[in-house]
């Protein structure tokens, strides 16, 4: 089982460096960077970690066409294949709603804006000039003085049904957010196979990735504490309503989503029921988080990505699951 971490940026780098060295060490396949707006840089870091490993695959994640035109990324990846060789990925996102419209953005076709990004950075890897006139970006004779050190291949990250399908169509993978139920996971997964079969491509061409929010104490308690804040901050968005209706439980996602716009984090997380911690995520004592993770497993998914975050205990709790499953 290819097992991978994901760090959300909210942490220090100190730490993620510690973590980075630990989950390589454990047996862990990958380490996945996400560009939270307004959190730690995705592409420093995976710089910063390809120092301090060897082997582990690097995935800067999310990363969005409204914010990050392809030129400038795809130099940020072709330097970082040079620094760490065949071991780098990228995800591409339409992103967060929320965060885009903090920034003036309006993501105005993002089906087609995705389309349009993934040939982009294809195209400029090759070395040739590109010119393209995207809904979005527009290259006009753009090229890169300097070739990628390896193939770079390419995940579109969403939750979204055409995004999905066009993910099974032209991505190399697809990413699924994190807090997302069993029964959400499913669907997502079944767009993306749609959409590899509309293209007529084999089955297990297309590489079927998931953050799992992950969270592991002693005692259990802690961890699921822990993680009803990350879900109530998860769940902040509109875009979550279905998924949230998926799990069957008596959740105010309005009334959630008041308190986040107030910056009331804890009573947001005071308005989900303790079962939220396992219906939408990985949490509890280490014997629970391994059998609650064995129901993602069971769903197909060719490359769980957890964290590892909290205390240096439960740090280390979470790097023994990784080395259970590496």
């Amino acid at each position: 089982m290819k097992v991978g971490v994901f760090f959300d940026g909210f942490s220090s780098s100190a730490e993620m460096i510690e973590v980075a060295r630990a989950a390589e060490a454990a047996g862990a396949d990958s380490l996945w960077f996400a560009q939270h707006m307004g959190y730690r840089e995705a592409f420093m870091w995976a710089a910063a970690a390809a120092a301090v490993t060897t082997r582990i695959r690097l995935v800067p994640t999310a990363i969005t066409p409204y914010l990050w035109p392809p030129l400038p990324v795809a130099m940020s990846m072709a330097t970082l294949a040079e620094l760490a060789g065949d071991r780098v990925a990228l995800a591409v996102s339409v992103g967060n709603l929320l965060n885009l419209a903090e920034s003036g953005i309006e993501a105005t076709r993002p089906v087609t804006a995705m389309r349009e990004y993934v040939h982009a950075l294809r195209s400029l890897w090759t070395g040739e000039s590109v010119t393209a006139e995207g809904e979005v970006n527009q290259l006009r004779g753009a090229r890169m003085a300097f070739d990628p050190a390896a193939t770079l291949p390419l995940y579109v990250a969403s939750t979204g049904p055409k995004v999905l399908q066009l993910a099974g169509g032209v991505g190399d993978g697809v990413l699924l957010s994190a807090g997302l139920t069993l029964a959400s996971c499913k669907v997502c997964l079944a767009h993306a196979e749609a959409g590899a079969s509309a293209a007529g491509r084999a089955p297990g061409a297309v590489r079927k990735a998931s953050f799992i929010n992950f969270s592991v104490s002693a005692d259990g308690v802690s961890a699921r504490a822990a993680m009803l804040r990350k879900l109530a901050f998860l769940f902040r968005s509109k875009g979550h309503a279905e998924n949230i209706r998926s799990s069957g439980l008596p959740i105010d996602h309005a009334a959630i989503i008041a308190a986040l716009a107030r910056r009331d984090l804890e009573g947001a997380a005071g308005l989900l029921p303790d079962e939220a911690a396992q219906a939408f995520a990985v949490a509890g004592t280490p014997l629970e988080c391994r059998e609650r993770l064995a129901d993602y497993l069971s769903i197909g998914l060719d490359e769980p990505i957890i964290e590892i975050s909290g205390s240096a205990e439960e740090r280390a709790l979470a790097l023994e699951v990784v080395r259970e499953l590496a």
